[in-house]
């Protein structure tokens, strides 16, 4: 995965099994630790932590280690390997953003040339729709992967977003890039929007 580069403090979070778990995360020398929260609209996911990491301004990689108590009295640890910082892009839209790179035109190309860029990294939503606030995402079509020709070719793969992710990458002298993935084809603004700022604007879905 990419989390974001300094200036930006990029945040680390997860679930724990109760509230008030004393959570450990470790990346390089620096150690960081906080306690769970039961504040979660969600109950059925226990308790909620974050941390804020320091602005990070080597680009890696590095393992991120998290370590914290199950109900049960058992330590469990959480490894995250191969994690860069540089920048993370969202791409999200309708259609135009949700069309296929192995559909576009010079398809072949791109997908045979994908391998050459390992510090671009792919992530892509499932398209699942709730009409309450979520805590995650509520499904995956394509897990944190590295740039390769059978990640860049996966059906849940936006071209337009490849492409800019790309043109960026080698833009910025190689910096790694994150591309996380969220569209819709057909769907309107009120559908990504907050009930908060519909209300607000006396709209409805």
């Amino acid at each position: 995965m990419v989390l974001q580069r300094a200036p930006q403090r990029a945040i680390v979070w997860g679930y724990a099994d109760t509230a008030n778990t004393l959570i450990t995360l470790t990346m390089g020398d620096k150690i960081y630790q906080t306690t769970s929260s039961s504040s979660l609209s969600n109950a059925a996911n226990g308790s909620i932590w974050a941390l804020q990491l320091d602005a990070q301004t080597e680009e890696g990689p590095f393992q991120i280690k998290v370590t914290g108590k199950l109900a049960n009295g058992t330590l469990e640890t959480i490894l995250l390997d191969d994690v860069l910082f540089g920048d993370v892009w969202f791409c999200s839209g309708q259609s135009n953003m949700g069309f296929s790179l192995r559909n576009m035109f010079n398809a072949s190309v791109e997908i045979n040339n994908a391998y050459k860029y390992p510090k671009i990294r792919l992530f892509t939503v499932l398209t699942t729709q709730s009409y309450n606030l979520e805590e995650e995402v509520l499904g995956i079509a394509l897990k944190w992967s590295v740039a390769s020709n059978d990640s860049v070719s996966s059906g849940a793969n936006s071209a337009v977003c490849w492409l800019y992710g790309r043109m960026i990458h080698e833009g910025l002298g190689g910096r790694p890039i994150g591309l996380v993935h969220s569209s819709w084809g057909g769907t309107s603004i009120e559908w990504w929007s907050p009930a908060e700022a519909l209300k607000e604007c006396n709209a409805t879905q």
